[in-house]
């Protein structure tokens, strides 16, 4: 066994995801809509770099970027102006994936996606009516930045992951019909032969190939933590791997009693961040989530609807902080500081009925909030029996 440069991996990997057509699975689906993403990106960037002149040209950009980002049928779809994409648009592979998956690892990260592909589409909107060039431009930049966010980094999971995250780091990565087996273990017989994909938990640990094939069929955007040559197979391991020990479940089950025993306790907010967070919520949340938390423009963040969703898509806390302190307020993400940020989740984790505690909610990212999953998570009786939530005063 011996490691390989990863400068090598990195150079056979360059080329980025290539364009894809009509989805039949959530892995091309995925694909899709980046491509979706990227042309709506190069009409932008190509009217802003090249020399035409004139307001026509500039609406018929932005059109056009709108198009390739809602699909044909939508309402904001202008037919007249031509389609960049390939019709069904980002919004619509993004609808497509989520209908038709329940709870997977990368359902935060579509779900991000889809959020900032409405605020570019927004944007894009306020775009079509302007006279002077220095609001359109405005406009467009504000779009880029969004659409920035549904790209996202292969270095990271989850919301920030954006779609590029969740096809390096998830079973999204895995094309229909290629062989999976358990990333808990290295599949070598079946890699002599073909590629297999190793899943653990929904997250994608390694893919193993053949090495006479490596040069060419190493899969395009993987997040490769280190390579390995194993006899005639070659095994590219992703971060995950280093995940292994949990994501399998390695230990003993006193062991990882003890640790659920101790998210379950040990919820990081006090009673005073709560109470600091009432006026948060009411200033930069309300208008969207409603005075009851139940969702007007946006969803439902407390209550029976809401634990629901969180347990079934499997969500920890992290996955919470992610959402509200880079993607919210939805107008304006990140406008807030990071201990308004930490107040409103506290106000959030209390309307939700969980216990507080002597420990704050963090102001910066813990890794120890990933271990706390809402699953195992008791809440007290609430207040609002109707909808499950309790008053915070």
């Amino acid at each position: 066994m011996r490691t390989i440069a990863l400068s090598l991996v990195v150079a056979l990997a360059a080329g980025g995801f290539a364009p894809a057509r009509a989805a039949s699975d959530d892995h091309t689906g995925a694909l899709a809509a980046l491509a979706d993403v990227r042309a709506a990106v190069a009409e932008i960037v190509h009217i802003e770099d090249g020399y035409a002149v004139g307001h026509g040209a500039y609406l018929r950009a932005a059109h056009r970027a709108m198009n390739a980002l809602v699909g044909r049928r939508d309402d904001g779809y202008a037919k007249s102006f031509g389609d960049p994409g390939d019709g069904v648009g980002t919004l619509g592979h993004l609808d497509q994936i989520l209908d038709k998956v329940g709870t997977s690892p990368w359902t935060p990260a579509i779900q991000g996606a889809k959020a900032n592909v409405l605020a570019a589409a927004e944007n894009l909107q306020s775009a079509f009516g302007e006279k002077e060039m220095e609001e359109y431009q405005a406009d467009l930049t504000r779009t880029l930045a969004s659409l920035a966010l549904v790209v996202g980094r292969p270095s990271e999971t989850g919301v920030l992951g954006g779609l590029s995250g969740a096809l390096a780091n998830t079973g999204l990565a895995i094309p229909s019909g290629a062989v999976t087996l358990s990333g808990c273990d290295a599949g070598l017989d079946a890699a002599r032969r073909v590629p297999v994909y190793g899943v653990a938990s929904g997250r994608l640990t390694y893919v193993a190939l053949p090495r006479s094939e490596a040069a060419v069929a190493i899969p395009a955007g993987l997040n490769i933590d280190k390579v390995q040559v194993q006899s005639d197979v070659v095994v590219l391991f992703t971060l995950a791997a280093r995940e292994r020990a949990a994501l399998c479940g390695h230990g003993s089950r006193m062991q990882r009693a003890r640790s659920i025993a101790v998210s379950v306790s040990a919820v990081p907010y006090t009673a005073a961040q709560a109470h600091a967070g009432v006026t948060v919520y009411r200033q930069s949340c309300q208008q969207c989530h409603g005075a009851d938390l139940q969702g007007t423009a946006g969803p439902s963040v407390a209550g029976k609807d809401f634990l629901t969703t969180a347990t079934n898509n499997k969500w920890s806390l992290s996955d919470m902080r992610t959402t509200v302190f880079q993607n919210m307020p939805f107008s304006n993400p990140g406008s807030l500081s990071p201990a308004q940020y930490a107040n409103v989740m506290a106000f959030l984790l209390a309307s939700n009925c969980l216990p507080s505690s002597a420990k704050p909610f963090p102001t910066a990212s813990s890794p120890s909030l990933a271990t706390i999953k809402f699953a195992t998570l008791h809440a007290s009786k609430p207040t609002n029996a109707k909808v499950g939530t309790c008053t915070v005063k």
